[in-house]
């Protein structure tokens, strides 16, 4: 009896590490994003304009009504007596010298940025992308959207979080 169970955990855990070489040369090999996915993610960048947001939704919204005309915002957004390439300045900065802070995508073209944060206590990151709308040449407003695709968070953490970035992106100003 002690034999069998003894050569059935053998059996068994020899598959498992013939499994895991198998999986670790398929990896190496170059085909590893069939396994276990690709390192761009599959997050998708947000359109603004055509963005569908309800309330109750874990997240935090500051976007006007014409930028943003299908969501649910939590407040207008906020105007900076800045041009925009000033305030996109102001938010590379504040993202480049926080270390909780990586940028994840980064088209200077639409003006639209996403980075994720990761405070210290959280096992997931949430992601916040700003886009900044020129007014005029001496005033611009920012689009900012903060959610957590995976993992739970409550809309007070992204209020706070949104609070926090707007009030040091207003020092750096």
């Amino acid at each position: 009896m002690f034999e069998k169970f003894r050569s059935a955990i053998i059996g068994i855990s020899l598959i498992v590490i013939m499994v895991g070489i198998g999986a670790y040369l398929m990896v190496q090999m170059g085909s590893g994003d069939k396994l276990f996915g690709g390192k761009d993610g599959s997050l998708p960048p947000v359109e603004f304009s055509a963005l569908d947001r309800a309330f109750g939704e874990a997240s935090f919204l500051l976007c006007d009504e014409d930028m943003c005309p299908n969501a649910a915002t939590d407040g207008p957004a906020p105007q900076f007596e800045v041009n925009a390439q000033t305030l996109r300045l102001a938010i590379v900065d504040y993202a480049d010298n926080m270390p909780t802070i990586n940028t994840f995508r980064f088209d200077p073209m639409n003006n639209q940025f996403d980075f994720t944060e990761r405070l210290p206590g959280e096992s997931l990151p949430s992601v916040v992308t700003v886009r900044i709308y020129d007014v005029n040449g001496y005033a611009s407003k920012l689009a900012v959207y903060s959610r957590t695709p995976v993992g739970n968070t409550t809309a007070r953490d992204h209020e706070e979080r949104i609070t926090r970035w707007l009030r040091m992106i207003e020092q750096r100003l």
